[in-house]
């Protein structure tokens, strides 16, 4: 081999060390996505740049084919590595399996051996010289059929990674448009100028300073490692987080067009992303009336919703953020939807097992009320048929059969009212709504009294802990059961209210009414109205009575929604957190 000083070498030198320098650097980072690709791109174009320069320096026709044969080497792997940077970088590296990379590499390796073998069947150059028209002899050739199929190749892979980095840069956010913008200008440049060449429009004819142009691609791609810190904040890692997450994602433009949404999203809504993108909101979200409200700019940038009925239900935390670009106006906004199924089917579990304690140990109470209610009826009973029995040693027997038949009658009801409140209790399975609902009906069918019930929208099953519900409940049934013995009603009222974090229930009748200041302290109502005020206390809460002789009679009491931690409301509970 024989070689000669040519002062052009000296670009291809620079150009191989500042590419070394990037390939050094981008070792050290090899392991996030796009780096080992980047480092053997580096290596190949230092290889490519030294051989070059061995070629633009060799003075013989040997020499010069020795080194162009050992591009072809750089000229086959530089569009495979580059295409398998793009495609780590936009979040396609799953396809670089072992299968696909060797089907890529079937036509370098083709060429390589058809560049080494060219003077058996001339597929690569043709009509071979020394051309030494120049200041330094190159060679001289016309191009065979194979180098243009090898050509068309590299157009292809390069191509792909164009189109892969525009639909990157189309989706990228402001923080990673610059990142990839980076590369596709890295790319770009190479591709240009080696079809100048080819095409015989380069402004140097006669010899090919790819490697140099390539060099100026590192540069460009180095300067986006420093300036955009390229494989430290790679804009496919938002993207595979997002992918991988179990919540569901979804972007909406600023019309609430769907821009795109993650794969959790997609199984959550039933809508593949092709069926999906660039459709209205208000289409997709048709089965989920809280989403399309949220999406729409409700008040609440946060909210619940519930998908499906029966044991098919899922329940969703929904959360929305607005998008906005570096002016502050709007550009869309990303909601998220949290699973939270399995709470909430642990909090009702655990509601379940509070009301089923309460309910317990609500029922342990009354049948101490019950036996005590018993012993008044016995002792009731006993002293009217010592009455009864005087009638009748006097002759009195119509007065006799009349007081018999009250007191049976009396005697039926009390024990009967007994039982039923003790069957009414809050049961687990049920709820306290309707638990309560179904103890006026059978009120009013007992005892021919219209009752109505009067709820607000905001009172929702669960708004009282289980304690309160069953405190509650009895309590109305005390005030009801006094309507029923003493009021001489028509008709009562049952009236919820909420205000903060108190409700407030009026059981309200149209009966004569009574002066509480004159009730005899022996009555019954008195020891009815203390019972009531005793349980209200029980669970934070309080019990007025509002009366007038003539003008009905109003039972107030306030309880709250949510018990404070201070108030330990049964011995039950106590030991269940213990």
């Amino acid at each position: 081999m024989h070689f000669q000083y040519i002062p052009y070498i000296w670009v291809l030198l620079v150009s191989a060390i500042v590419t070394a320098a990037l390939g050094i650097y981008a070792w050290r980072r090899r392991t996030v996505p796009g780096g080992t690709p980047f480092v053997i791109l580096m290596l190949v174009t230092v290889v490519w740049s030294l051989a070059n320069a061995l070629e633009m320096a060799g003075t013989d026709l040997p020499t010069k084919l020795f080194w162009a044969n050992v591009q072809y080497l750089c000229y086959g792997a530089i569009p495979v590595a580059w295409l398998a940077l793009t495609l780590q970088c936009t979040g396609r590296g799953e396809w670089l399996t072992r299968r696909n990379l060797a089907l890529l590499s079937i036509e370098p390796l083709i060429t390589v051996v058809l560049a080494w073998t060219n003077e058996l069947h001339s597929l690569m150059r043709r009509n071979v010289h020394l051309d030494t028209a120049g200041p330094f002899p190159v060679i001289g050739k016309t191009f065979g059929p194979w180098f243009w199929v090898h050509a068309a190749y590299t157009y292809l892979l390069l191509l792909l990674a164009i189109y892969f980095l525009i639909k990157a840069l189309q989706r990228a956010s402001p923080l990673h448009r610059g990142q990839t913008l980076v590369l596709l200008i890295g790319t770009l440049l190479p591709l240009i100028w080696n079809a100048l060449y080819n095409f015989g429009l380069s402004p140097i004819p006669r010899h090919d300073v790819a490697p140099a142009v390539l060099s100026l691609s590192g540069g460009v791609v180095a300067w986006g490692l420093f300036r955009y810190r390229l494989f430290d904040i790679v804009p496919v890692a938002c993207a595979t987080v997002i992918e991988g997450i179990d919540d569901g994602v979804i972007v909406l433009d600023v019309r609430n067009r769907i821009v795109d949404l993650n794969p959790a999203a997609q199984r959550i809504l039933g809508y593949r992303a092709s069926q999906a993108i660039g459709q209205p909101a208000a289409e997709v979200f048709s089965a989920w009336p809280a989403l399309l409200e949220l999406c729409r700019g409700g008040t609440v940038p946060h909210t619940e919703s519930v998908l499906g009925t029966g044991d098919a239900q899922q329940y969703y935390d929904l959360h929305v953020s607005l998008l906005t670009d570096r002016r502050g106006r709007r550009t869309g906004q990303v909601i998220v939807l949290h699973d939270i199924t399995e709470r909430r089917r642990a909090q009702a579990q655990l509601l379940q097992q509070q009301r089923a304690l309460a309910v317990l140990e609500e029922r342990e109470r009354l049948a101490r009320e019950l036996h005590d209610s018993l012993g008044q009826v016995m002792g009731y009973v006993n002293a009217q048929a010592q009455a009864v029995r005087e009638l009748l040693s006097s002759g009195q027997m119509a007065v006799a059969d009349a007081h018999l038949a009250r007191l049976a009658q009396d005697a039926h009801t009390d024990i009967r009212e007994s039982i039923f409140s003790l069957r009414v209790v809050v049961a687990p399975e049920r709820g306290f709504l309707p638990a309560l609902e179904q103890y006026l009906r059978r009120f009013e069918q007992n005892y021919g009294i219209h009752t109505e019930l009067i709820l607000p929208d905001e009172l929702a099953e669960g708004a009282f802990e289980p304690a309160v519900e069953v405190q509650l409940l009895r309590i109305i049934q005390e005030a009801l059961t006094n309507v029923r013995k003493h009021a001489d009603v028509r008709s009562v009222r049952v009236i919820f209210a909420v205000h903060a974090d108190q409700a407030q229930v009026v059981v309200e009748d149209d009966g004569r009414g009574f002066d509480p200041a004159r009730l005899p302290t022996d009555d019954e109502r008195k020891f009815g109205l203390r019972f009531m005020r005793e349980r209200a206390e029980e669970v934070a809460g309080s019990l007025q009575v509002r009366s007038t002789p003539g003008q009905g009679t109003k039972v107030i009491v306030q309880v709250p929604l949510r018990l404070p931690k201070s108030v330990e409301t049964s011995e039950v509970f106590r030991r269940q957190e213990a």
